[in-house]
């Protein structure tokens, strides 16, 4: 094969290809495609960077996930799919890449869709906004104008566009925060592999914890497993669903949640077992809460998104999501996503000195009883690990130097409504026991509404 230039996702990040070599790009890509479908072969990884450049001409590589339709013991040995492969049919790949993958190889039901060659005709951050950041119908018809304006009538028709863009779409408030930069969120990966890590997430005992706890800047889950857990208890109680056939397991959810409705909140994963990764993109529970909630302007809203990935799905329903506050008006409903809060002291480890630091983690609050918050990573096949923290205090306590530890991992650490500041639930921040639990006060519930 000839040397390529670099791959595409390179390419666009830069912003260096124009508007002719875009289209002309996309129509290689197209062809190729078209080509491998010819011959029985479905490419299931069609992420940016596995399509390569030699100026603007495409080149398709990358055949370890792919469905093999004509079973041609040939095409191995021409490189198409590897010698002894197990992904040569769709139903066995349960594998991908995040924001690339189709429901199908997840195990669901819906979309297959070519994600990939929007981005093609869009600039870097208004695509990944245009796919994930939550949107409302005023901001839907702004965007539609914007699009319009571009040539585009219709953006779901890659002929039509290819044959009218006159520039590429820009919107003027696209996020950088929507973008998946983190080298973990651009690897595929199999979902054995994701349940791996959520069972180890959910099974950890929390107890003499040391450089390897689990902390939202390296969530290993926390968030979506949590959020996840919430939803399974949102189609229970507001829908009355029962899942007779196992359709719509805790893992399920949380595989289409994390490889679909919002990949950034895979963020802080080390997906690549021979090089540990320590710079991570945050993830952000409040933001979570929002896409699975509401639409994005190319894709259905979240929950829509997990409703309709199986045969039996859970009724016609909205929804929504409520921010609440642990003081002492609190009065608990249902389980709550919660963030706690677990300080370590400084101290050395195998030679290495590591300084005092705070770590946060999402949790769910599962109950209040005998005066304490009772706290569990999941819902899941296996009993969940609790956690209890004392209410020390009913109030909240006043500023100190706690801040200083916390970097918008999850969100605010302080609560300020104007009159009185809030931080940790049950203890001064300079009275902080080491080794020992507490409660941000801010946390959310989620509600299921049928139509």
């Amino acid at each position: 094969m000839e040397k390529c230039d670099g791959n595409l996702r390179e390419s666009l990040k830069n912003g260096n290809a124009t508007l002719e070599a875009r289209k002309k790009i996309a129509t290689g890509i197209k062809s190729g495609l078209k080509y491998l479908e010819k011959i029985g072969i479905q490419h299931r990884d069609k992420k940016l960077a596995n399509f390569l450049l030699i100026g603007d001409v495409a080149k398709v590589c990358d055949f370890g996930l792919v469905e093999e339709e004509s079973e041609r013991k040939s095409y191995r040995k021409l490189g198409y799919t590897r010698r002894g492969s197990k992904y040569r049919r769709e139903d066995a790949l349960f594998a991908g890449t995040p924001g690339f993958a189709g429901q199908y190889q997840l195990g669901g039901w819906g979309s297959g869709q070519n994600d990939y060659f929007l981005y093609l005709f869009c600039d870097w951050k208004t695509i990944w906004s245009l796919n994930y950041r939550p949107i409302d119908e005023q901001e839907k018809n702004e965007i539609d104008k914007i699009i319009l304006n571009c040539g585009v009538q219709n953006i779901n028709n890659e002929d039509h566009v290819i044959k009218n863009i006159k520039k590429i779409i820009s919107i003027k408030n696209a996020s950088g925060s929507f973008v998946l930069d983190d080298p973990n969120l651009t690897k595929s990966c199999q979902m054995s592999n994701l349940k791996q890590k959520m069972t180890k997430c959910v099974n950890l005992t929390m107890q003499n914890l040391t450089k390897n706890i689990l902390d939202q800047k390296s969530s290993n889950l926390c968030v979506p497993i949590s959020v996840t857990t919430l939803l399974r208890f949102a189609m229970k109680n507001d829908l009355s669903f029962v899942d007779k056939n196992d359709q719509n397991t805790f893992d399920k959810i949380l595989t289409i949640l994390t490889m679909i409705v919002y990949p950034r909140s895979l963020a802080g994963l080390n997906l690549n077992p021979k090089k540990e990764e320590s710079q991570f993109q945050t993830n952000d529970v409040e933001t979570l809460l929002k896409r699975i909630c509401k639409k994005t302007y190319l894709k259905e809203s979240g929950w829509e998104i997990i409703r309709t990935q199986k045969l039996y799905e859970p009724d016609e329903s909205t929804c929504e999501f409520e921010k609440v506050l642990l003081n002492e008006n609190f009065s608990f409903s249902r389980p709550l996503t919660v963030t706690g809060a677990y300080f370590l002291p400084a101290r050395t480890i195998d030679g290495v000195f590591f300084p005092e630091k705070v770590f946060f983690h999402q949790m769910t609050l599962d109950r209040i009883e005998n005066d304490e918050y009772v706290l569990q990573n999941s819902e899941i096949s296996v009993p969940a690990q609790v956690i209890k923290i004392k209410k020390t205090h009913p109030y909240y306590a006043p500023i100190h130097d706690f801040n200083y530890y916390y970097n918008s991992q999850t969100g605010l650490s302080i609560y300020n409504d104007g009159s009185i500041k809030m931080q940790l639930v049950n203890e001064l921040a300079t009275n902080m026991s080491c080794e020992t639990w507490y409660l941000l006060p801010q946390a959310y519930s989620l509600k299921l509404i049928k139509k």
